[in-house]
């Protein structure tokens, strides 16, 4: 009983609070004596209904004025018996009212940069304080340009909405506010407000709100966290993976690269041993080996006909007393000899019989022998240089600022360094070097020239 007579009170306080004074809301006019005229003068109007439902209008006037007077078509509009007309009546749509919102309370539209704090720092609000008045904040943070925040400019307080099967004063009493001071806050008695209608209730703070805002922050700040650090792993891991991807790349030409190379070598090594065993090739040797063989036989019979013809020099030199003579044919020019005996010329000096005679100049002349065949020396020197050379096992003699070159031997009887005299076993005859059968390459260089030997041999 007390509780009521205490709502009972408040509710007069504050009605009288909020009553107008006499001179605020002078009374309506009565009507004047024309409005009554006017509204004498507007047809009978009669309302049939039906689906859609239609006017029956009593009237004088012509179709077309009727339709500019109810906003239809002059199709529309039907002559009936009677001076009387039917049109359709206009739709009309029922007067909708805007919810009610305490006067303190403005809004204020977001623009593009600002944040809750900025917003109640510019109002001098703190930030739970503006929470009060958009309890509908999802977050702290996620703030749009073009959004409206409601700015409680005089009290601070909960702005709360009426919902269906709710009242202002159980929102009051629920919330604990003043009933006095809310209804001095929203200028209304709060019995006036209905479902749809916003109450401040003055005092009130959404603190659970603003710590839940605040722990949403900071989990949402941490999954953010957690999600870049994620990112950022991934990003490392792909970065790690692509560098891994092009250095297997690299290897893997590398290798191609590798194996193309070794497949052409072994191609090429394929190739000369197909040659090497080639009936061609074999073809070739036999006839060299028939034709030395021919020729070494023509050899030895010279040999042992200048062994005889040297022994019976010797026997008569020696009747003679005159001095021995040495067991060398020497040739007419600067006492060359042949360094083979009865060799066969196969390539002469400067002949391009051959593809490595036409990209090296070829200064020398080539003379086929047997394998194994002796080399002698062609003038005396000293032994310049004896093994692998320009002709595979070379020997080179020098005298008198002439060079003899001996290539492609199969083995050297001498050494550098050593004096040799005209017709000295220097080695024997080979197939070193780039060589297509055996035989003897043979260079005169006076002066370090190459020359044609053949006119300088007997």
């Amino acid at each position: 009983m007390g509780h009521r007579s205490f709502l009972t009170r408040s509710l007069l306080l504050a009605a009288f609070l909020l009553a107008p004074s006499a001179t605020a809301q002078p009374g309506l006019p009565a009507l004047s004596g024309p409005a009554e005229r006017l509204g004498a003068a507007l047809p009978r109007v009669h309302l049939v209904r039906e689906d859609p439902a239609r006017l029956v209008v009593v009237t004088r006037e012509a179709p077309a004025q009727l339709a500019r007077r109810y906003g239809v078509p002059p199709s529309a509009v039907t002559p009936l018996p009677g001076g009387q007309a039917e049109l359709p009546l206009p739709p009309v749509a029922p007067p909708v009212r805007e919810p009610f919102r305490p006067a303190s309370v403005v809004p204020h539209r977001v623009q593009p940069g600002e944040t809750l704090d900025t917003v109640a720092a510019r109002h001098g609000l703190r930030v739970v304080e503006l929470l009060g008045a958009n309890l509908d904040r999802p977050s702290l943070d996620d703030l749009r340009a073009g959004e409206t925040l409601w700015i409680p400019t005089a009290e601070r307080g909960l702005l709360v909405r009426v919902k269906p099967g709710q009242t202002a004063l159980s929102l009051i009493a629920g919330y604990g506010a003043d009933l006095a001071g809310t209804a001095q806050a929203n200028g209304v008695l709060p019995t006036t407000l209905e479902p749809g209608d916003f109450l401040l209730l003055p005092g009130v703070t959404p603190d659970t709100l603003h710590e839940r805002l605040l722990d949403r922050r900071e989990a949402e700040e941490a999954a953010r966290e957690k999600a870049e650090a994620r990112q950022r792993e991934r990003e490392r891991l792909e970065e790690k993976y692509a560098r891994q991807a092009r250095y297997e790349a690299y290897l893997a030409a590398q290798q191609a690269r590798e194996r193309a190379r070794l497949q052409e070598k072994y191609d090429r090594y394929a190739a000369y041993l197909a040659w090497k065993t080639s009936p061609e090739r074999q073809q070739l040797n036999d006839r060299y080996e028939r034709q030395a063989q021919y020729e070494a036989a023509l050899a030895a019979q010279a040999e042992a006909r200048r062994e005889r013809e040297r022994r019976q020099a010797e026997a008569q030199a020696a009747a003679r007393s005159a001095p021995t003579v040495r067991p060398a044919v020497a040739g007419p020019v600067a006492g060359l000899r042949w360094p083979v005996h009865g060799a066969r010329v196969t390539s002469r000096f400067g002949e391009e019989d051959i593809d490595y005679h036409k990209q090296v100049f070829h200064g020398g002349v080539d003379l086929a022998a047997p394998a194994g065949t002796p080399v002698y020396a062609a003038a005396g020197g000293t032994v310049v240089e004896s093994g692998y050379g320009a002709y595979g096992l070379n020997v080179l003699t020098g005298g008198g600022g002439t060079t003899l070159v001996y290539g492609h031997l199969s083995r050297a009887a001498v050494q550098a360094g050593q004096t040799v005299a005209s017709g000295d076993l220097l080695g024997f005859v080979g197939c070193t070097g780039i060589c297509t059968g055996p035989h003897l390459h043979f260079e005169v260089r006076p002066g370090g020239q190459a020359v044609d030997p053949l006119p300088l041999l007997p």
